[in-house]
């Protein structure tokens, strides 16, 4: 690394930001990381944000947003002579004072065309509205939300077939060496903010029942919502009062016979050990799911241990 390496603190707390800081951190100096989650229990044991282990491996201090003061952040920055602040997946809006503190930038990585589904969740979103075009966008921050000057923008497709893994892993691709001839620019000065054009739309963060499928809905609707939430938080479902993490599934093709008299969310067998619900067009074949306190399994399996019951009728609420 040249002596000269600009400074760069990296704002994040979900796996995404970990591979593209990383390959920041071999290209330029990374001073410092910053993390915006409390620390979080699970059976017992405590669970390390994946940003916080990253630098920690690393030997790179770092700092809790969600603890911290923001003036406190803002003194470290200028103590640090940190040139540039670099966030991705942070999830939380900063202070003008902070976003000010970098003696170059302050910039954000976003994975969405900004300024399309701005906000919380727009990996999510993208996928459960069906689309089959994104962008990796990086803006210089301004205060507002992913309303900032676009700095780089650059297109990926979203199969058909993608789940929200496969999108994150496209963004992470596209996103590293965007993100490093972006931190490039500006260090040289050569970076052309572009205003972002048109109204763009927003990504709600997900919200309590936003994993509850309803069957009523299209087949193309309830298989975005699997792709855009496996494998956390999962969509789910019940199965009488028991509720039913569904992690894999596939629209059914429409050669197949079914009942044709089916209430929406009624499972049917078909062929050999294979299972399909019921939606309001058409029939969505389950491949993965997982029942309370036991791992993930094969539809196959759940249909040979009788855990899964052809002829129930699956719903968004439990019932008795």
């Amino acid at each position: 690394m040249a002596l000269d390496a600009p400074c760069i603190a990296v704002f994040g707390s979900s796996s995404i930001s970990v591979p593209i800081f990383d390959a920041i951190r071999h290209r330029f100096h990374v001073v410092l990381a910053v993390v915006s989650e409390e620390s979080r229990i699970r059976r017992g044991k405590l669970l390390v944000n994946p940003v916080e282990e990253w630098a920690q491996s690393h030997s790179i201090p770092v700092l809790n947003g969600a603890l911290i003061p923001g003036e406190v952040l803002t003194k470290r920055l200028v103590d640090d002579a940190v040139d540039i602040l670099f966030l991705l997946s942070y999830g939380r809006l900063l202070s003008q004072a902070l976003l000010d503190a970098p003696r170059i930038a302050s910039i954000n990585l976003h994975p969405s065309p900004l300024p399309w589904y701005r906000g919380a969740a727009p990996v999510e979103r993208q996928i459960m509205d069906g689309c089959t075009q994104s962008a990796v966008s990086i803006i210089r921050m301004n205060g507002l939300l992913d309303r900032g000057k676009i700095l780089a923008q650059e297109p990926f497709p979203i199969a058909d077939s993608d789940y929200r893994t496969d999108v994150e892993a496209t963004i992470v691709r596209v996103g590293t060496p965007l993100a490093l001839h972006t931190l490039e620019q500006l260090f040289h000065g050569s970076a052309t903010p572009l205003s972002q054009l048109g109204e763009g739309s927003y990504a709600r963060k997900l919200k309590p029942g936003d994993e509850l499928i309803d069957w009523s809905h299209s087949v193309a609707q309830t298989y975005n919502l699997v792709r855009a939430l496996a494998p956390e938080p999962c969509a789910c479902t019940y199965q009488g009062a028991t509720r039913v993490k569904i992690l894999k599934a596939t629209p059914v093709s429409e050669d197949l016979e079914f009942p044709p008299d089916a209430p929406c969310g009624m499972i049917a067998p078909f062929l050999r050990k294979r299972a399909a619900v019921r939606c309001s067009d058409g029939w969505l074949e389950l491949l993965q799911l997982q029942f309370p306190g036991k791992i993930p399994m094969s539809t196959a399996d759940l249909l040979n241990g009788r855990r899964l019951v052809p002829g129930t009728i699956l719903r968004r609420n439990p019932s008795t």
